[in-house]
């Protein structure tokens, strides 16, 4: 499994992410303090990187104002 840091521009959600404002608020919190520790899970579609698992830290490292993510590129089967 690799890890690579990939432009938040670059993600897009999938709108599954059903997070209150309270645990997105802590999960800021947590990240400005710690960084990012667990990356998201995406696959590449051929022009964008899909979110498989991790919106929710998506999320916050956008309203953080952060320009990378650590993400997990999975291969997904046609």
């Amino acid at each position: 499994m690799k890890i690579e840091w990939i432009r938040i521009e670059a993600i897009t959600p999938n709108r599954r992410c059903l997070c209150t404002a309270d645990s997105l608020d802590l999960l800021i919190d947590s990240i400005r303090s710690e960084g990012q520790i667990e990356p998201i899970k995406v696959w590449f579609t051929g022009e964008e990187f899909r979110i498989l698992d991790g919106e929710k830290r998506w999320r916050a490292c956008r309203k953080l104002g952060v320009s990378k993510i650590k993400a997990v590129i999975l291969e997904m089967e046609a």
